[in-house]
């Protein structure tokens, strides 16, 4: 039975590893712009089907192809930026049309993939000749749990190097404080937030990737931004480290309420927890409650 239990941890940190690295990108934008990016679903899923083609056509290993499609990621969520949000901010547009933005181009994105792709699902190839690796008699790790559990890991600590150790983090970080004052000192707001949502797609990207690698490729997957932004707001909506610890809680939840209740039953038994737990905390697990200067 401790076995049992231990398999249940690691399948829950994997997935919430991804959940994670979803609610950072969702997150990084959210801290910067103040509102909620859901074409961060429609680049998720448009760079997964972006690595199936890559793999298809190129015949490219699992590094190259991870590589290729990040850059893709990152470039695509700029162009979304260029087209939707950049006028909005420039001429300081509510939220209500960065929300309404935000969500038609997310919508296009998915459309365009099922205009190419149908509603048929793919499966990425065998990157790897073993599926799972036999710990003890009892305790196994599947190929793409290590898979999910190293790339977000080396995708969240190159976020927060980027975050805390470089003049760009530093900006990103002044940006999401006041943009005014930013600009005053001399950063170049366009260019931070053109960076940001760069990063913001590189994130998407390898989630986009691994969640194609777990489940499906279907164009659907974008919907799995929803459990990225349900993590963001457990951790503490606008807090980085509080997307990591959401997303790890959210994937620790999902497997332990499928072990007990069924699939079935854990989306509401999730939602439920959420409701239950934002109601005793509502500023999320890292979130603290700012009073602003009258």
């Amino acid at each position: 039975m401790t076995y049992y239990y231990i398999q249940l941890i690691i399948n829950g940190i994997a997935l919430g590893s991804v959940y994670s690295l979803i609610a950072l990108g969702f997150t990084l934008i959210f801290s910067v712009l103040k509102f909620s990016n859901f074409s961060h679903g429609g680049v998720m899923v448009v760079s997964a089907y972006f690595a199936y083609i890559v793999c298809k056509n190129w015949n490219l290993g699992f590094v190259p192809m991870i590589l290729v499609t990040v850059i893709f990621g990152g470039l695509l969520s700029c162009l979304a930026q260029l087209i939707g949000f950049e006028r909005l901010r420039r001429t300081k547009g509510s939220s209500m049309l960065f929300f309404v933005s935000s969500s038609n181009l997310g919508t296009l994105l998915q459309n365009i993939v099922i205009l190419m792709f149908a509603s048929s699902y793919y499966s990425y190839p065998a990157f790897f000749s073993k599926s799972y690796f036999q710990i003890t008699e009892n305790l196994t790790i599947a190929v793409t749990d290590m898979i999910m559990l190293g790339l977000s890991a080396a995708g969240i600590l190159i976020l927060m190097y980027i975050l805390y150790k470089t003049r760009m983090g530093i900006s990103i970080r002044a940006l999401s404080m006041d943009s005014d004052t930013a600009k005053l000192m001399g950063i170049n707001v366009s260019l931070v937030m053109a960076l940001t949502f760069f990063i913001s797609g590189m994130l998407a990207a390898i989630a986009g990737v691994l969640c194609g690698m777990k489940f499906l490729l279907y164009p659907q997957l974008k919907d799995l931004v929803m459990k990225g932004m349900t993590a963001s707001i457990l951790g503490g909506l606008g807090n980085i480290s509080g997307a990591l610890y959401g997303g790890i809680l959210l994937g620790l939840l999902e497997v332990f309420m499928t072990s007990f209740v069924g699939s079935s039953l854990q989306p509401a038994c999730t939602f439920l927890f959420a409701i239950i737990f934002l109601i005793f905390r509502p500023q999320g697990i890292s979130g603290k409650f700012v009073k602003e200067k009258v």
